[in-house]
């Protein structure tokens, strides 16, 4: 069987990130086993793991280190974390959940403190931004998606460089272009809706997530992400109330 990884802390907000695994758990066909790195005790981890009815880990080491030996464990599909900053911080997602993402060719989904997960994961929406260079590297999501009979929708934002050129007779050009991005880019998709939009992707993406009521936002990360690299899912998951699942890309 396989494993899907919740890394709890000892705060109120391991109760969303066990939530979350819940929902996601039956889509993958996983366990949940819940982690817990101690650092400032154990109890409310413990009382939440018990409370959501997953087994708990402790585990002793520094975060980073301790999550990354458990999120490359042979049997782990996933990993699910909360977004985190330093103590005092307004808000953030702090290091952990990105190096993570950096260090691991499995999914991170990362859980804002705010969020309200689903019983079951049943809407996932799926950005891109511009023409993407590698879109298998975001196929293996879709395609988990797709199979599990989930409501897809793929939202594609492009600028005024680079949006197809449209006739009059818009909504025609629109389903033909639609069907030609999925068949040239991601044909596990064609069950999923196209949303195509203009304008900055940060923007157009929250504001599909929101329309659609997605209760998971794929984006991809570069595992080797330096300045100026992965500016857009860094602001994603610094302002998104809905899970982030980060798909690593090369």
């Amino acid at each position: 069987m396989t494993k899907l990884i919740a890394a709890i802390d000892n705060s109120v907000a391991a109760r969303p990130v066990c939530a979350m695994a819940l929902a996601v758990a039956p889509v993958l066909g996983a366990d949940i086993e819940c982690v817990h790195v101690v650092e400032d005790g154990f109890q409310t981890a413990q009382a939440v793991a018990e409370a959501s009815g997953l087994p708990l880990r402790l585990l002793k080491d520094d975060s980073l280190d301790a999550l990354a030996r458990v999120a490359v464990e042979p049997d782990v599909v996933a990993v699910l974390l909360g977004a985190h900053s330093h103590p005092g911080a307004r808000r953030g997602v702090g290091h952990l959940p990105l190096a993570l993402a950096s260090g691991t060719d499995n999914p991170v989904i990362v859980v804002p403190p705010t969020a309200q997960p689903p019983a079951r994961l049943n809407r996932v929406l799926v950005a891109m931004k511009g023409t993407p260079n590698r879109p298998v590297d975001l196929r293996r999501a879709i395609e988990l998606a797709t199979t599990s009979g989930l409501d897809i929708t793929v939202v594609h934002v492009d600028d005024e460089s680079t949006i197809p050129p449209f006739c009059d007779q818009v909504q025609h050009d629109t389903d033909v272009y639609a069907t030609e991005f999925f068949a040239r880019n991601l044909p596990a998709a064609i069950p999923a809706r196209l949303e195509l939009r203009i304008g900055s992707p940060v923007e157009e993406i929250l504001d599909v997530a929101r329309s659609v009521g997605a209760e998971l936002l794929a984006v991809g990360w570069p595992r080797h992400a330096g300045p100026g690299h992965g500016e857009v899912a860094r602001e994603i998951l610094e302002r998104s109330e809905t899970p982030v699942l980060l798909v690593g890309t090369r």
